[in-house]
């Protein structure tokens, strides 16, 4: 699902599933089973979802990670940083039991294509499913980020600007959840493309 390739069909949309329960699994993979998706591949470790990454054509990652072995974040970012080409630009699609802002921000900062809040509700997963494959977004490819560009021109970062981080960006060594979960049209505005006026 590559901004470079033709979007795929529902039913012909090869899904990595990776969770750190197998209840979770079961959840996923009946959910995406009932919305006609007939490939989808299981892992319940990194490295399984790595092996299966690298050796099968996967058009869409859906994590739900949240333990200190299997953080969503930093596999987020793993998955957008240790490939190249096409497997970098994979739409990554996470389920978070804790929606605040700043998880939810660093989900964005870490290179997810979506974060969907928990309890998953099958009609929310799914239109977030069929957004990302109509998405022909590029990604941004830089020293400090791999993601979707979340702008609506790609015109690079203004004159001048030599680090495409904010003075105000919290620190990735946040270690306790702050904040109130967001609610999903919350977190929806945080990841949607915005229009952008370099002039």
């Amino acid at each position: 699902m590559s901004s470079k390739s033709s979007t795929p069909t529902q039913t012909g949309l090869n899904a990595l599933l990776l969770t750190d329960g197998p209840h979770t699994m079961d959840m996923l993979s009946a959910v995406t089973s009932g919305f006609g998706m007939a490939k989808r591949h299981k892992a319940r470790t990194l490295e399984e979802a790595f092996d299966l990454h690298k050796s099968n054509p996967i058009d869409l990652i859906i994590l739900d990670c949240s333990t200190a072995e299997m953080d969503g974040i930093a596999i987020t970012r793993r998955l957008r940083t240790e490939f190249e080409g096409e497997k970098s630009e994979t739409p990554i699609l996470a389920v978070a039991g804790h929606a605040s802002q700043v998880q939810i921000g660093q989900y964005r900062d870490a290179g997810a294509s979506f974060v969907v809040a928990k309890p998953v509700a099958p009609g929310i997963l799914l239109q977030r499913i069929l957004w990302l494959a109509k998405d022909m977004r590029d990604l941004v490819n830089t020293p400090t980020f791999r993601g979707p560009d979340r702008r609506v021109r790609a015109t690079g970062l203004p004159a001048g600007i030599e680090k495409g981080r904010r003075a105000t960006d919290l620190d990735a060594t946040v270690s306790e959840i702050a904040g109130q979960n967001l609610d999903q049209s919350k977190i929806d505005d945080m990841l949607k493309p915005v229009r952008v006026n370099l002039l």
